[in-house]
């Protein structure tokens, strides 16, 4: 009895394992099993990846539009078409399939956002947006599309469908194992069976040869992140823009003369400022006020202090045995004016020798007061000219000798410029010349001339500064552009444009569509220290990236 049924449990096993081996063969041909130089279908379609989020583009010549949907709030963000800088102060409206909506501004990020409860609804929806900035009025046309989200069910149907050939396994194994037991000659169909249920129980995925792909490779970039392009081109969204701060420019041809550059500093004019000395040794004495302070306006000869002379011991000396001297000489001879006059009275001696006596002794007081006045009489110090108090190197009471210099007054509106010059450059061919100082104000110059003598090996160029109304200080460090040469004519980009390909060539970035870049291969020349003269590459009246194209060069 029990050999009777081994026997049916086997016969019933073998056709099991010919239905299973079946249904094997039939899934395999429904796989995509490959080798090298077959197709497994349509590949993925080249090219980036959709954005994941719903967004609406539009231009016009004044301005660039870019909406991305945030569940039912539209993000605008509008920047100028010229520069790509962005439009913070505008009054925007936007309509969505005919209904009106005012945007609000967020001052904080720089954009624009709509609400509108009917965005959360798949379709297709018409948008105008109506642009009112600084006397501009523009309208823009766009279409936004709010696709069906799938991913859900076909999760679902792939989750149900493995989990189906999960259990078919399972119960197919269990099958074989009991054939097993049954004998050994039934041990091929058992193996079969067991082959058959372990390719069943695997998960659902692909096989592939060496060098084939079965799909979408997920690791491209997608969403809202920046990408480059199989093409070359390179996709960066609008908040990215706006964090890298990109800024561009209309390629067009201009006429320009080359310029060179010189470091330089700021000088006073000597003929409208001076300082101020002592011509004695002696004590600091502040005027009435207290010591000038710095940035005081003063006008020439007004009193900016007195210095009282001091004497060294050997001096004091001296002129203590001088006054003695006097003294004495002054006693005498007033004794014998005296003798002189009594006998004068009597017509003893002449009239003539008394007038002499006399005249001695006034000459003897005279010098005795002028040494006495001497001793005590200080020093004047007074402004040569008209300006401001640049420098002050005295304080009340101070000991200063002769030379020193107290005080330095300029005038504000009378500067000069001194560049130094390492190449021989030709001076009667320096025009339209500038100077930037350290935060980025630029004056204009004009060319005064240039000293004939090296001092090691630089000479000097002087410079007239033109505009006397902004502020400055004497001393201060500028950098010195002036165009020397002949006249060139040509695209002219700043070297802040360029940038350097994976293969080694020269780039610039050519703003196509308001989120996207191509990048363009040209033939630059130097033209001067912060431009490149365009020779081939470019067309004339493309918008150009003239900000951080090396940052965008970056994405991959």
């Amino acid at each position: 009895m029990g050999t009777e049924w081994l026997r049916i449990l086997a016969r019933i096993g073998r056709r099991f394992a010919r239905a299973i081996f079946t249904v094997m063969v039939s899934t395999m041909a429904c796989a995509a099993w490959a080798h090298e130089g077959q197709d497994h279908g349509p590949e993925p379609k080249a090219g980036y990846t959709a954005s994941a989020s719903p967004r609406i583009v539009a231009t016009s010549e004044n301005y660039q539009l870019v909406g991305i949907l945030e569940g039912e709030v539209l993000v605008i963000y509008l920047d100028r078409a010229e520069d790509n800088t962005p439009v913070t102060a505008a009054t925007l409206e936007v309509s969505l399939d005919g209904t009106p909506h005012k945007a609000e501004m967020v001052a904080k990020s720089g954009t624009y956002e709509v609400t509108a409860p009917l965005l959360r609804k798949p379709g297709s929806y018409e948008v105008l947006a109506s642009v009112a900035d600084r006397g501009i009025n523009d309208l823009l046309v766009g279409s936004l599309r709010v696709a069906v989200d799938h991913s859900g069910e076909r999760s679902l149907r792939q989750m149900t469908f493995g989990s189906v050939l999960s259990v078919a396994g399972v119960s197919v194994a269990l099958l074989a194992l009991l054939a097993w037991i049954a004998g050994k000659r039934m041990r091929r169909s058992t193996v079969a069976v067991a082959v058959a249920a372990m390719l069943l129980s695997m998960p659902d995925r692909a096989y592939t040869h060496e060098g084939h792909d079965h799909g979408a490779d997920i690791s491209a970039s997608q969403g809202n992140s920046p990408a480059r392009r199989p093409d070359g081109t390179i996709f960066v969204p609008k908040p990215t823009q706006r964090l890298l701060e990109v800024r561009t420019r209309s390629a067009q041809a201009e006429t320009r003369t080359k310029t060179v550059r010189f470091s330089g500093r700021i000088v006073a004019n000597p003929n409208r400022s001076g300082i101020v000395q002592g011509t004695l040794q002696g004590r600091y004495e502040a005027p009435e006020g207290g010591v000038p302070p710095l940035g005081l306006h003063i006008k020439a000869g007004d009193l900016l202090g007195r210095i009282t002379p001091s004497f060294a011991s050997i001096d004091s000396s001296d002129m203590a045995q001088t006054l003695g001297t006097l003294d004495q000489e002054i006693a005498l001879n007033r004794r014998k004016l005296a003798r002189q006059e009594q006998l004068l009275a009597t017509n003893v001696v002449a009239k003539a020798a008394v007038e002499d006596i006399r005249i001695l002794l006034d000459g003897l007081e005279k010098r005795r007061r002028d040494l006495l006045a001497a001793r005590v009489r200080p020093e004047d110090l007074r402004a040569p000219v008209d300006g401001v108090i640049a420098t002050t190197r005295v304080v009340s009471g101070q000991v200063v000798g002769p030379g020193d210099q107290l005080f330095q007054i300029i005038d504000p509106t009378s500067l000069l410029v001194e560049a130094l010059v390492f190449d021989q450059i030709d001076p009667d061919r320096v025009d339209d010349a500038t100077a930037s100082v350290a935060n980025g104000t630029v004056i204009k110059l004009k060319f005064l001339g240039r000293s004939r003598a090296l001092q090691q090996q630089y000479s000097i160029l002087q410079f007239f500064i033109v505009d006397a109304s902004v502020p400055l200080n004497a001393g201060a460090p500028v950098t010195v552009t002036a165009a020397n040469g002949e006249p060139v004519t040509g695209m002219i980009l700043p070297r802040a444009a360029l940038a350097q390909a994976p293969n080694g060539q020269t780039v610039v970035f050519s703003h196509k569509e308001p989120e996207i870049f191509v990048p363009r291969a040209v033939r630059v020349e130097s033209f001067d220290a912060e431009n490149v003269l365009v020779m081939g590459g470019l067309t004339e009246g493309e918008k150009i990236v003239i900000r951080n194209a090396p940052l965008l060069n970056q994405v991959r």
